[in-house]
């Protein structure tokens, strides 16, 4: 009655060296040089279009408003380029109506 008993602790240790055997290529100590995706709001504001393009708010606004503006607002689509208009520093904004 041993041996049955003895098979079994083998066939198991067995068993446990062929699972450390195919695992261990899974485990790695070396770090993963990705890149990390960015999360970005999809809001049209400065913040979020800055983001997208992957600069800093400071850049974002030396792209967009050139003159130095510090502040700027959406202000539609442009078709013809497919990009937004940003309306720069404190130029008035106009109410859009809607019709039906």
């Amino acid at each position: 009655m041993s041996r049955p008993a003895r098979d079994s602790r083998v066939y198991r240790w067995i068993g446990l060296g062929l699972i450390l055997l195919l695992t261990s290529g899974c485990i790695k100590n070396n770090s993963c040089a990705c890149d990390i995706p960015r999360a970005c709001c999809r809001g049209l504001v400065p913040q979020c279009a800055a983001c997208a393009e992957g600069l800093t708010l400071e850049e974002w606004f030396a792209k967009i408003c050139p003159e130095g503006a510090d502040d700027a607002h959406y202000g539609g689509w442009d078709e013809k380029n497919e990009k937004p208009i940003w309306i720069c520093g404190d130029a008035p904004r106009e109410k859009a109506v809607i019709a039906d």
